[in-house]
């Protein structure tokens, strides 16, 4: 069947559904685009020596972003050298702002956004009335005697407008101080540009035509398109035939059986009343009024060639009173708004300005010229000494003037909380009286935490063409390959535990592993080969899981019982503590320090313990604080250095085993929420044959006709089914189940949840995905032909001055280990936070040079090329995108989130409109979730990410699997 598919919107959104539309055969469609072009908010144009971006211009972060996945592997990124707190802070009277005052009160600002999150959520007042709270507190410590009360509050009137453009309200108080935080970041860079290309660069990915437009596999998207045709109207639920009709205002008429419709909240706000026949059901009308979208513009300046000096990035405006006072009765008042002049990737002689909210649309109604001139007084007056030309070229965006758009991007305000909605109301298909689709919405004010992004609005198409193809491939229509009692999906360690569990039982089951052997996050692996080892066996090192963490679990039980078990244990951070310039740290400092801070995290974990709200922010805070208060007062002034260097180390080390980006994001009060089970398990248990032994045992205990391999799942259908949950697979297999175990890494539960589960999961659950934390470490193994580390039981790396997030990716190194037992002659280096992430896209021969170059400058010796080496890449695998989990300070005032991963979904209990568990509202949700008959479909998740205790840990992970299969027996 290929049913009649009117899209409507050629943007991000549009294009993204009909290129998977069209991929999985769906060619029954037509785009209607009102403007003459496609991209909708993405706008590349010609402009100075290169393109520049009218609208959509960085990639914002790497981890869990659809733009990132899709580019990162054609190296169409570059990193931005942008440092906020690295612009100039430039008053109207010419005068600057000192940078260590500009520094510190950009650190305030970025203070009370991240590490009051806590408080943020629970606020129930604008983003501007908490930060104005906040920021006042913070002037009146020592801290900031030093800074005017005229400049404080100038930088925060110029904090006011930057904070705007990023939300595109018109005031800060416009903005939701709790829905501030339903956007969620993602990790990484967040100001990737795309080189000279321009953002349209993402749209050519899409269709297949980068880097050949020629592609055998080209999307020529044009042919599908109908330029300059705006939508009057979208007649869905009065023909007989459940035929939807889209007239356009040239009176063309184009009949469809399903519509998907991207237009802007913009658009909406301003004609929902009229565009739709019946009118909108009240939910969706409620969405349309409560969700907001605002106004950014950009003020393009080519100039015949720079006037300001390589490596100046930029100056923000800060206002005097009566300068501002005589700007206000100009006739160009919008220049107030207008927060600073920046320069442009690959653009060396232009320079652009930004403005938002009401003077931006004030802005929009002046003329070019004027507008042009306007931008010249502002850099006059501001950068007074120094002698400013006439640009020779001149552009600005209307996005607010253009009826086809109405605004840049939405953001949730104080309205989205009085009227409760939410974008999840927006996206509510228009269905027919069988609950078809016929009317579908797209488009970034439709996604729940990546509005106001491209990759946001790119989930949404592919999320709206999914729901169709989901459709057509219906459990009537698709053949069913098998039908189980219990379908476990991932046969890692999770996946593994719960089968065993199943084995004796009177259950039928079947794992299913999208890769093509078990284990998941365990993998044993051999070492590349460089040349010069000439040895008949393999090199083999754990990739992943390498240890077992104590005695008392299950998994020891099971490698005790067949001989898995190495007699030698492992420590980290051994050796010699050595500083950049080739200082070696005297040992009994290192110890006296580590002593400290062990103490100080012992001392963290009584938090778990209290009830009351009187506990740090995170980890971080708490360490650093008690680090300052309990260092000892005797130490001299090079040795306090040193301990605070070395202080520099534990961050970083405990970065890596907490599997986060930093100590600040891992929350101080559930630290002690960690189970040791009264073990001492900082000496490690060996495999003999490496971790990947016993997951070999387990598969046999399992039998391998019970594991599909190779099988990626693009849908779980869970509401639509009698009784069944409907599993698809890329392949194009179908298996049914009346129990489904979900066994998937946080990882991919982050990056796909819209995508997978049809319809979403509950939302306690998805706040619950959302919100425990998720991180990558990696591990680079080099082998040597011999050790010439001498006696030396390895090196971890102290640097002089602290870490920046965009420092060398070297950086984030803890250090080398020696790997025993194991191949011999190897050092494990272990890296976290952005270096592994980074690490990720370097080739391994970088990597390789680049930690011998390390390893030469720390230890002064002559470092000899390796003979074999491994280089994992754990957020890259699609089907892990990570490490583990770590208790994130987003749970502190919901401890909840750690068990509600714990609980069923009782299929037949789900609203499909509030997107929860129906319930009785006097009872407790987790206690009502449980089947209420044996017929009942259930959903339940296993993993390591799962396990309130034991969460981290392959132990964790394998008893989390057999939990969830013994409460099915």
């Amino acid at each position: 069947m290929n049913p009649r598919i009117v899209i409507i919107g050629a943007g991000a959104a549009g294009i993204a559904s009909a290129t998977r539309l069209i991929e999985k055969g769906y060619t029954n469609l037509t785009i209607l685009e009102a403007e003459n072009r496609i991209g909708g908010r993405i706008h590349t144009i010609p402009f100075g020596s290169n393109v520049v971006d009218l609208g959509a211009q960085w990639c914002h972060g790497e981890v869990s972003n659809a733009c990132y996945e899709l580019g990162s592997k054609l190296n169409v990124f570059g990193s931005n050298n942008f440092k906020y707190e690295d612009f100039e802070l430039v008053k109207s009277s010419g005068e600057k702002v000192p940078q260590e005052y500009s520094q510190k009160l950009m650190s305030a600002m970025w203070s009370i956004l991240e590490s009051h999150r806590n408080e943020l959520s629970r606020y129930r007042g604008s983003l501007g009335s908490f930060v104005l709270e906040k920021f006042r507190t913070i002037l009146n410590t020592s801290d900031y005697v030093d800074i005017s009360n005229e400049t404080a509050f100038q930088f925060l009137e110029f904090f006011h407008k930057f904070e705007n453009s990023i939300e595109a309200s018109d005031c800060w108080f416009d903005t939701s101080g709790a829905g501030y935080l339903q956007y969620w970041e993602c990790d990484g860079d967040h100001l990737l540009n795309w080189k000279d290309r321009g953002y349209k660069t993402i749209l050519d990915i899409l269709m297949k035509r980068f880097p050949s437009p020629n592609s055998i596999d080209a999307i020529n998207i044009e042919d599908y398109t109908q330029f300059n045709k705006t939508v009057a109207n979208i007649c869905w639920n009065s023909n007989p035939d459940n035929i939807a009709s889209v007239r356009c205002t040239d009176n063309s008429v184009y009949d469809a059986d399903h519509v998907i419709c991207t237009v802007s909240l913009g658009v909406l706000k301003e004609r929902y009343q009229s565009l739709f026949t019946p009118e909108l059901p009240a939910i969706k009308q409620n969405a349309i009024k409560g969700l907001s979208i605002g106004t950014v513009d950009k003020l393009y300046l080519e100039f015949d060639k720079p006037f300001w000096s390589d490596g100046w990035q930029g100056l923000s405006l800060l206002w005097n009173q009566n300068d501002l006072e005589e700007i206000r009765a100009s006739e160009n008042s919008w220049m107030e708004d207008v927060f600073g002049f920046y320069t442009v990737d690959f653009q060396p002689n232009i320079l652009c300005g930004w403005i938002s909210g009401v003077n931006a649309r004030r802005m929009e109604r002046t003329s070019d010229e004027e507008v042009r001139k306007g931008c010249v007084f502002l850099l006059r007056k501001f950068m007074k000494h120094i002698d400013i030309p006439e640009p020779v070229t001149f552009r600005r965006t209307q996005w607010y003037s253009n009826p086809n758009f109405r605004g840049s991007y939405s953001f949730r305000s104080v309205t989205t909380d009085l009227l409760n909605t939410s974008a999840e109301h927006l996206a509510l298909p228009l269905s027919n009286a069988i609950g078809i689709p016929v009317v579908q919405f797209a488009g970034e004010a439709t996604h729940d935490h990546y509005y106001s992004t491209v990759h946001g609005a790119i989930e949404t198409g592919w999320r709206e063409a999914n729901r169709l193809i989901g459709l057509y491939q219906s459990p009537l229509q698709c053949q069913v390959d098998s039908d189980v009692n219990v379908l476990i999906l991932g046969a890692g360690i999770a996946g593994l535990g719960a089968a065993k569990r199943l084995i004796d039982t009177e259950k039928n089951f079947l794992l299913l592993e999208a890769q093509s052997e078990a284990g998941g996050r365990i993998k044993t692996i051999e070492m590349h080969h460089f040349g010069g080892l000439d040895e008949e066996y393999k090199q083999l090192v754990d990739s992943g899981a390498q240890w077992l963490h104590g005695k008392q679990n299950e998994l020891y039980k099971i490698a005790e019982s067949y001989d898995l078990l190495h007699e030698e244990l492992s420590e980290e951070g051994l050796g010699e503590y050595i500083r950049n310039d080739g200082l070696k740290i005297d040992s009994f400092l290192v110890k006296k320090v580590d002593f400290l801070i062990g103490q100080i995290l012992e001392d963290c974990e009584k938090f778990a313990q209290k009830e009351n709200d009187s506990f740090p922010s995170s980890v971080e805070v708490f360490l650093r604080e008690e680090f300052k208060k309990r260092l000892d007062p005797n130490l001299t002034t090079d040795e306090i250095k040193l301990a605070n260097q070395l202080l520099e180390w534990h961050m970083r080390f405990q970065v890596i085993d907490n599997s986060c980006l930093t100590m600040s994001d891992v929350s101080a009060k559930l630290w002690g929420s960690y189970s040791f089970n009264g073990e001492s398990c900082q000496a490690h248990i060996n495999m003999k044959y490496g971790f990947q032994a016993l997951v070999n045992c387990l598969v046999d205990e399992v039998g391998s006709n019970r594991i599909l391999y190779k099988k990626e799942v693009t849908e779980i259908r869970w509401k639509d089914v009698d009784s069944r949950v409907l599993v698809r697979c890329s392949d194009g297999t179908c298996y049914s189940c009346q129990h489904l175990v979900v066994t998937f890494s946080l990882g991919v539960l982050k990056a796909t949840p819209n995508l997978l589960f049809q319809p979403a999961l509950p939302k306690s659950f998805r706040r619950s995905i959302r919100n425990i934390g998720f991180g990558t470490i990696n591990k680079i193994f080099l082998q040597f032909e011999s050790a010439w580390w001498d006696d030396a039981e390895g090196f971890q790396l102290i640097w002089e001055d602290n870490l920046e997030k965009g420092a060398h990716w070297t950086r984030f190194l803890s250090g080398f280990d020696i790997v025993s037992p194991g191949p011999a002659n190897t050092l494990l280096g272990w890296i976290g936070s952005y270096g592994a992430l980074e690490m990720e896209r370097l080739s391994d021969a970088q990597i390789v040079n680049d930690c011998v170059f390390l390893l030469e400058k720390f230890t002064r010796k002559k470092v000899p090329q390796p003979v074999r080496y491994y280089c994992t890449r754990w957020n890259s695998n699609p089907f892990i995108r990570g490490s583990y989990s770590y208790t994130s300070v987003n749970c502190d005032y919901e401890p909840t989130f750690l068990k509600v991963l714990q609980e069923p979904i009782v299929c037949n209990q789900y609203d499909r409109l509030t997107g929860e568990i129906e319930r009785n509202p006097e009872q407790d949700m987790l206690q009502t979730q449980k089947p209420s008959a044996s017929s009942s479909a259930t959903i339940r998740f296993a993993g390591e990410a799962c396990h309130e205790k034991y969460f981290s840990t392959a132990h964790g992970a394998f008893l989390s699997g057999m939990e969830q299969a013994g409460k099915l027996v």
